[in-house]
């Protein structure tokens, strides 16, 4: 049986590597065109509150179409993304530009879990796919381009769209790659999305999976404090473009040991302990943020960036055993919406923050925002009962 995994690589390595070199600069480059802190808060959460409607539309009609429906949504993706990364290279920064660099940051937001979606879907057809490797490639586009892109910010802002005219062509062929090689493999008739995945019956149904996901949202909103604002932190701290790209970067190596590993610790503890674990790591990161003195204390507390890993990973696995089978989709969607609400939050708050109050005040409001979180992580995640638990054990990465 060929493998996937390479092509899937392919596809997490351009689309991380794209988030890394665009929209961890956004920040650089809509300042450049004049718009100030709030104002480029609230254009980006108006960006990533578009994507999060995006991303349940999209989803379901996809789930109706399979395969071919997938292949041609992320190829032609990658090229309209190439598109707008051409036109972004030679316009000059300003108000005609803005919005072209917005619906970049759109596509960027959109693609990963369309990609995680092409990905399962193969991987509920029994294909040799490791997810994990493959997202472990993704973090680790994200933090070369993110070094090799703040270099280039140094002589100007031509170069980030260099690269993402590069790494869309690279995500249109890993596209295109994957889907040729699953091909070769009989695919099921897709069935029709479920009614009941976007039901408000569902948070009614199950309270305590209501409430940890109120603990997620908290938690992601802190988080994302840093993570959108790493450019005014650090350089409220004495450091530039490059050494925000050297944050992003030590970030995003960071998380690949719980991406890589994860798979060895499931089998050692239950996933609630890594997953309260990780939401005390994201608070300690915070923390330490807030009282780093200097440039490289930032880049120490970015080490701790394997909470963000940990969270991701262990929470799948934990909506999974926390609703029964029969409502286990919409336990995983409901946990994608509440990790996207913490992060629209963050953008339409962290602006204002900043111009009002500093970024020391940005920092003691994550930390206090992800604290709460983590109260109610410690207060909500609870080993089901037998024969109550879900379906964890789809999750498990498939070797290939």
């Amino acid at each position: 049986m060929k493998t996937l995994t390479p092509a899937f690589a392919l596809m997490q390595g351009a689309v991380w590597a794209a988030c890394g070199s665009i929209y961890g600069y956004s920040s650089v480059y809509l300042l450049s065109c004049g718009l100030s802190n709030t104002a480029i808060g609230l254009l980006l959460g108006g960006t990533i509150g578009l994507c999060f409607l995006c991303q349940m539309l999209a989803g379901e009609a996809l789930n109706r179409r399979g395969r071919r429906a997938l292949r041609t949504f992320l190829t032609g993706c990658a090229l309209c993304m190439a598109g707008l990364c051409l036109l972004l290279f030679f316009l000059p920064p300003g108000g005609a530009s803005v919005p072209l660099f917005l619906a970049v940051c759109l596509l960027i937001q959109l693609l990963p879990a369309i990609i995680n979606s092409a990905g399962m879907y193969e991987v509920q057809l029994e294909a040799a796919l490791n997810i994990g490797v493959g997202r472990g490639a993704g973090s680790l586009g994200y933090a070369v381009c993110t070094v090799a892109v703040g270099r280039l910010l140094e002589t100007g802002l031509k170069g980030m769209f260099a690269a993402g005219i590069l790494l869309s062509a690279a995500l249109a062929a890993g596209s295109l790659w994957f889907y040729r090689r699953a091909a070769l493999r009989p695919e099921d008739t897709p069935a029709p999305a479920p009614k009941g995945g976007a039901d408000p019956r569902f948070l009614q149904s199950y309270p305590r999976y209501a409430f940890f996901l109120t603990g997620v949202v908290l938690v992601m909103l802190g988080h994302t404090f840093v993570s959108n604002y790493l450019y005014q932190i650090v350089d409220f701290k004495g450091g530039d473009e490059l050494d925000t790209g050297i944050a992003g970067a030590v970030a995003a190596v960071s998380e690949l040991p719980a991406l890589f590993a994860f798979s060895w610790l499931i089998r050692r503890r239950w996933c609630g302990l890594w997953l309260k674990l990780s939401g005390g790591v994201l608070l300690v990161k915070l923390l330490a943020t807030l009282w780093a003195p200097s440039v490289p204390g930032v880049w120490a507390s970015e080490l701790l960036q394997a909470g963000y890993g940990l969270l991701t990973i262990s929470g799948i696995y934990y909506a999974g055993q926390a609703v029964p089978h029969r409502d286990a989709i919409g336990a995983q969607a409901y946990l994608g919406a509440a990790s996207t609400l913490g992060m629209f939050f963050s953008l339409l708050l962290g602006g204002a923050v900043i111009d009002r109050l500093g970024v020391p005040s940005l920092l003691l409001a994550g930390a206090l925002s992800a604290g709460a979180g983590l109260l109610i992580l410690c207060r909500t995640v609870r080993r089901p009962r037998e024969g109550q638990g879900g379906s964890a054990e789809r999750f498990t990465y498939q070797e290939g």
